[in-house]
């Protein structure tokens, strides 16, 4: 039920960038992409806290309030901090990248950042002390909102006001401070017919070891979430200033691509590998990593050439625009590193490994970046594709670090590797089948509802050839 409910809410992100496409239009919202990929990062910090597991062990009440007004106060304290780093960073780019006016987006940005915990906070405890597991559902309930009034504000700010971008996009933070101030509304008139259930067991417990077991117990799935999005992060920053500086892009052109990237396809293709995630996870009947990183390569690499194949469809489908579906094509393929990323670094157990390996990741994506961007630039090929590869050989060290570890201590003796060239086959013929297709069903230069119809077509094609090679 929880993995339904995320992935809904995931959709309604997913379309609700869409939609915002569509309403900004020709305008730029780079400094979003930019602030928010930030902010991704800084609430991936927190986003492991929760207090339901020590409340469920703790019966006095004067403990469950005292050890909530702690974590409560420490939240606040990191929440400042992040604020003021995020003043910090906005500086640091304003001369960096040569931009001007980003410190009040940075500013709004850092103190939306504390809305989110508060409010998981605040609804884990009333649900424990009033026992009414209706104040969990305000949790999910706070993203809704924000992203419905998100698109209300955005409409408002690009189309009908036509504010200038700067204002326009420090009023898309709004969405955040209003929506809080909607389910605090709703909780309180919640809490004024709820009766707090009065336990009074045992009151003595070593505040300083709980709080300490709230803020770490889990803390590596905050780690490994805010390195894959500090690569994002990276992307964005260093494409921007290698492109602008050194060759010279058109700063308009370049904002443009992008937030297309490492905004707008970036969500699509992490969409699709946390619902192939899901799969995994019901077909993989045990937790053997070897099992999981072969299934996520069977089932991710047909759905990576696919897409890729056909990005110009996506592109026009979704987007109604064939100019940057080569950024998607390419996105397409880093899928399956993200994929296999994701799956060893969630199955591994040895911390000091996982972080060994993340940390080679990240310091190889910021070493390779500039070389390869600059290779590219000699070989004479699109320079994006410098910061794709450097993200597939970083997540590909770790990747490789982390299976090898496991496979060493597991000792798994079972061969994959004539089913990884069986796959391999399977798969450059199903590519071949797909360009052979273009020539008699040409896929650029088409309608919007033609680009519709073929993309449907297309996919129904991938999955007639995934299903006939599987049952033989």
């Amino acid at each position: 039920m929880k993995e339904k409910k995320t992935l809904i809410l995931r959709l309604l992100r997913l379309i609700s960038l869409i939609i915002l496409y569509y309403i900004v239009g020709n305008k730029s919202i780079f400094l979003y992409a930019l602030s928010l990929s930030l902010y991704n990062i800084f609430i991936s910090c927190l986003h492991h806290i929760t207090i339901q597991e020590s409340f469920k062990r703790i019966e006095n009440i004067s403990t469950k309030n005292k050890l909530f007004k702690i974590l409560l106060l420490i939240i606040t304290i990191i929440s400042l901090f992040f604020l003021l780093l995020s003043i910090t960073v906005s500086d640091l780019l304003s001369l960096l990248l040569k931009i001007d006016g980003i410190k009040s987006i940075f500013i709004i940005m850092g103190i939306s950042i504390i809305i989110k915990p508060l409010i998981k906070l605040l609804c884990e405890y009333l649900a424990n002390i009033k026992n009414r597991a209706i104040y969990l559902s305000f949790i999910k309930a706070y993203e809704v909102i924000d992203n419905i009034l998100m698109l209300i504000i955005a409409l408002f700010s690009f189309r009908i006001l036509n504010l200038k971008p700067i204002n326009a996009i420090f009023s898309l933070y709004l969405s955040k401070i209003i929506a809080m101030f909607i389910i605090v509304t709703l909780i309180y008139q919640l809490n004024k017919y709820s009766k707090t259930i009065k336990l009074y067991g045992v009151g003595k417990i070593n505040y300083r070891k709980e709080i300490k077991k709230i803020l770490f117990t889990n803390s590596n799935k905050s780690i490994i979430s805010i390195i894959k999005k500090s690569y994002y992060y990276i992307s964005i920053i260093l494409l921007y200033l290698i492109l602008s500086t050194r060759y010279n892009y058109q700063l308009s052109n370049l904002e443009k691509i992008i937030v297309f990237m490492y905004f707008y396809v970036i969500e699509i293709i992490d969409y699709i590998v946390h619902v192939v995630g899901l799969i995994i996870k019901k077909i993989s009947k045990d937790s053997n990593i070897t099992n999981n990183v072969y299934y996520s390569f069977k089932i991710m690499t047909p759905i990576a050439i696919t897409l890729g194949i056909i990005a110009p469809l996506i592109s026009k489908a979704i987007f109604n625009n064939y100019e940057y579906s080569i950024y998607l094509s390419m996105m397409s393929f880093l899928s399956i590193f993200i994929l296999l990323y994701d799956t060893v670094t969630n199955d591994i157990k040895n911390k000091y490994i996982l972080n060994i390996s993340l940390l080679a990741g990240i310091i190889s994506k910021i070493v390779l970046i500039i070389p390869l961007i600059n290779s590219f630039y000699r070989m004479g090929y699109n320079l994006i594709y410098g910061d794709i590869f450097s993200t597939i050989i970083a997540m590909s060290l770790t990747i490789t670090i982390n299976y090898l570890h496991v496979k060493k201590a597991t000792k798994n003796e079972e061969k994959y590797f004539e089913r990884i060239l069986k796959i391999l086959y399977e798969n450059i013929l199903l590519a071949i089948i797909l360009i052979l297709m273009q020539f008699i069903i040409p896929i650029s230069g088409i309608s919007y509802i033609k680009s519709l119809g073929l993309t449907i077509i297309y996919i129904i094609v991938s999955t007639v050839f995934i299903k006939i090679i599987n049952k033989k």
